[in-house]
């Protein structure tokens, strides 16, 4: 009687170890490559904390086309219900919002999936634009190649709102 009893708890752990092992298999694989239809070419890579999931993205326009641009998404999809036994699906939706996308780093609303929806999940589900750094303090040194030492702090003024 103990023998089919031990057994049954041998396999009962070793299932769950397994399902572990393939939801760390399944972190650990988050990172990967798409392209807009505006043909920017964009790499992706999920980070992990204790609550909260950080979806970095960056992209780099078509030949000629500008300067490249990264950014950050941040929510906590394990509040959504459906996220615990689905998570590859959520990713693959998330990303598949994200591809449609013209400019991915551009303000947009929130990248949801259909597993967490509106009314499926609390808003701290969905994936929100992190806001960009602002504009570093030594701004200054951009406006040198542009200005004698006489006219400096006005010129300087007029490139930084020149540069945005």
């Amino acid at each position: 009687m103990r023998l089919p009893l031990a057994l049954l708890a041998l396999a009962a752990l070793g299932a769950a170890a397994g399902r572990a092992g393939r939801e760390a298999e399944e972190e650990a694989a988050a990172a990967g490559r798409f392209s807009t239809p505006e043909r920017h070419r964009c790499s992706w890579e999920v980070r992990w904390a204790a609550e909260a999931s950080e979806l970095r993205v960056s992209c780099r326009p078509p030949a000629g086309g500008g300067a490249a641009r990264s950014c950050a998404y941040r929510g906590e999809p394990r509040r959504c219900p459906a996220y615990g036994g689905r998570s590859r699906q959520f990713w693959r939706q998330i990303l598949g919002r994200l591809r449609r996308r013209r400019h991915p780093c551009a303000r947009g609303g929130p990248l949801t999936a259909r597993l967490c929806a509106a009314g499926r999940a609390p808003p701290e589900a969905q994936l929100r634009l992190l806001p960009a750094p602002g504009p570093s303090p030594t701004a200054a040194p951009s406006a040198q190649p542009y200005c004698a030492q006489r006219w400096h702090s006005l010129c300087s003024f007029f490139v930084g709102f020149w540069e945005g």
